[in-house]
């Protein structure tokens, strides 16, 4: 294997010039910096980033910690996010925490020893003490500590416009499955101002929470069959898209003809919402937005940089195919501080 000793020597310059090269510092002709990238595709040269690391006190890795990457928000996110961080300069090292605080604990063990830049968590544990982390920390969609930034999609919005659509679609008895309430999340409030919408309108609702961490599809399967069994006279559900397209599936098997008989009305708007039919009308995430803003914040954070908020809303959007006749008039919500 090359060093930058063979490289110094075939370039014909000191190894402390190739340092500086490779660390992009101090001035170099163009002719000398020339001398040395030929020398380096010839010798196919790599840099060692342990060593570079030790050197400039930073790897250029940042590590994104979510519960479940075969769910469509978090696979969604998962590639927006690794993108805009190679458009920055940075790797990403995924961990999986498949629901497993401990498994959530040796990543983060593993991403400090590592010395990562910065972390990037959106997974639902709840006994993990965030605030001992010694890395920058941003959230995604999660409330994790007062002093740690939160990124979301504005939901307070969302849940409008699914009150909105269950009214114009003259529901009666409506239904929204949510997180388990352990899991502190900006999330919750989609379901907050749904709820006080259907209340104010003389609508009822019900609401039905998941167990902690449940994201397996068979499990949405059977806590539809076992709800249409309990509450056959529901003529709207509001959940996540695969939440609801598990309801969907059940609903159509037992006869119920979607949208006439049961309006379903899902939330996050990855592909998933349009490969059943019908296709589910929902809400769409900015996806694309959620990932620049969440790496922008995390370098500020990692240079640094004094953030002048710690929680950052970005609007929602329906999906094309459903038209709410009028917008709804309302002021998006801005988080300042940890909910108690």
């Amino acid at each position: 294997m090359a060093t930058i000793t063979d490289v110094a020597e075939l370039a014909k310059v000191s190894k402390n010039t190739v340092s500086r090269y490779l660390n992009n510092r101090g001035y170099i002709s163009q002719q000398t910096r020339d001398n040395i990238q030929q020398a380096i595709d010839f010798l196919h040269y790599r840099p060692n980033q342990i060593a570079r690391s030790l050197y400039s006190n930073k790897t250029n890795i940042v590590g994104l910690v979510i519960p479940d990457v075969t769910q469509p928000f978090f696979a969604k996110m998962a590639s927006l996010i690794e993108d805009e961080l190679d458009k920055n300069g940075y790797r990403m090292i995924l961990c999986n925490t498949m629901h497993s605080s401990v498994k959530e604990q040796k990543y983060i063990d593993l991403l400090i020893g590592n010395k990562v830049d910065g972390i990037i968590i959106g997974s639902h544990s709840v006994d993990i003490n965030y605030k001992d982390i010694d890395a920058p920390i941003v959230a995604l969609d999660r409330w994790l500590a007062d002093d740690i930034p939160v990124v979301s999609a504005n939901h307070t919005q969302g849940g409008i416009l699914a009150a909105q659509a269950m009214m114009e679609r003259n529901c009666k008895n409506v239904v929204q499955l949510v997180a388990n309430s352990k899991v502190l999340s900006p999330s919750s409030q989609r379901h907050q101002v749904f709820a006080e919408q259907m209340k104010a309108n003389g609508i009822r609702c019900l609401t039905y929470e998941l167990k902690l961490n449940q994201f397996e599809f068979q499990t949405y399967l059977e806590t539809a069959d076992d709800f249409f069994n309990e509450n056959p006279e529901v003529d709207g559900i509001f959940a996540s898209d695969l939440v609801a397209l598990a309801f969907q599936k059940k609903a159509l098997e037992r006869g119920i003809q979607i949208p006439q008989d049961l309006f379903l009305f899902g939330y996050d708007g990855s592909f998933i919402y349009q490969t059943a039919y019908p296709e589910l009308p929902t809400v769409v995430q900015p996806y694309k937005e959620l990932s620049e803003t969440i790496v922008h914040v995390l370098v500020e954070k990692m240079s640094g940089k004094q953030l002048s908020r710690l929680s950052y809303t970005l609007p929602v959007k329906l999906s094309k195919d459903e038209q709410i006749k009028s917008e709804p008039n309302f002021e998006p919500r801005l988080l300042t501080s940890f909910p108690d």
